[in-house]
């Protein structure tokens, strides 16, 4: 479990539940107009995609749908997490060949 523990993962994973939560209160400011919730379903595109491979084809998703929204967010943050995660397990790796190499 230790593994999985990331500082890198968190800091990615704030940073998009940040941006997720600003493009939604922007789609609240502009709901009513024309694609006021493009921004928000291109952040929510991981999700949407996947969703999409699980239902069989067909996924709806917009700014009206507070519980996709939600899990949009939260699966877009875990994803940011994971790729954090990754990008510290290999600058850690390659730290530590580096240093094993000079001694």
């Amino acid at each position: 479990m230790r593994r999985l523990r990331s500082w890198t993962g968190a800091a990615f994973a704030a940073v998009y539940a940040v941006a997720f939560i600003a493009l939604y209160v922007d789609y609240v400011r502009r709901s009513g107009t024309w694609f006021a919730d493009l921004p928000l379903s291109l952040a929510a595109l991981p999700f949407t995609l996947v969703m999409r491979a699980l239902n069989g084809g067909s996924f709806a998703f917009g700014g009206d749908m507070p519980g996709r929204v939600i899990a949009a967010g939260l699966f877009g943050s875990g994803l940011a997490y994971l790729g954090g995660l990754i990008v510290e397990t290999i600058i850690r790796l390659l730290t530590r060949l580096a240093l094993t190499t000079r001694a």
